[in-house]
């Protein structure tokens, strides 16, 4: 038999006569060539699958609510009388527990106080009065004239701010009592004397 007529050669994988060997048949063997992956077409594939992901979670992220809050009384530059003012929050996209579960908030209310908004820093102040609720109204004691900064802002369960802040703040006015009248220093004036017995 004729070895150069036995050449491997694949045909489908069919049973073929082998030319030029009188008869003698052969099973060719089925091979699939499939077309090489390069590292550098995956690399593609895995970005562009990457960028895809992120673009998904920053359109969701700017579609979803962001919390917000305001001061609804007082209002800014308002005249308020000395002794308690309370102070009334609106809150919007967020719930207020005291519990540390799942994206709970609570409110850290401020007195003249420097505002902490580093969100790696818990949001309390080096000076100014504070106060942690969870509650929208907050009642403060104001006793000294002149003006006074109210401010409330939106904090997380282990007391730090969000990221971005979220804060709002009244400016208030108590006005200086009013001051009594001095007492006159002019002496009263005196009837001159009756003299008995005059010419």
């Amino acid at each position: 038999m004729n070895r150069d007529a036995l050449r491997a050669t694949a045909h489908n994988g069919c049973i073929q006569p082998v030319r030029g060997s009188y008869g003698a048949i052969r099973i060719a063997s089925r091979r699939r060539r499939y077309p090489a992956v390069r590292p550098w077409s995956l690399l593609v594939v895995l970005l562009l699958i990457g960028a895809g992901a992120a673009a998904y979670f920053l359109i969701a992220g700017a579609l979803l609510p962001q919390p917000s809050l305001r001061i609804v009384s007082p209002t800014t530059d308002a005249m308020i009388s000395a002794g308690k003012t309370t102070v009334v929050v609106e809150v919007r996209n967020a719930e207020l527990a005291a519990a540390a579960r799942g994206k709970s908030f609570h409110l850290h209310y401020y007195l003249d106080a420097t505002i902490p908004t580093a969100h790696d820093r818990p949001a309390i102040p080096a000076i100014g009065a504070w106060a942690s609720s969870t509650r929208t109204t907050h009642e403060w004691s104001i006793s000294g004239a002149g003006l006074h900064i109210l401010a409330v802002q939106l904090v997380t369960a282990d007391d730090r701010p969000l990221n971005p802040p979220v804060v709002a703040a009244v400016v208030v006015q108590v006005p200086k009592p009013p001051s009594a009248p001095a007492p006159s220093s002019t002496p009263a004036k005196t009837s001159p004397a009756t003299v008995e017995g005059g010419c």
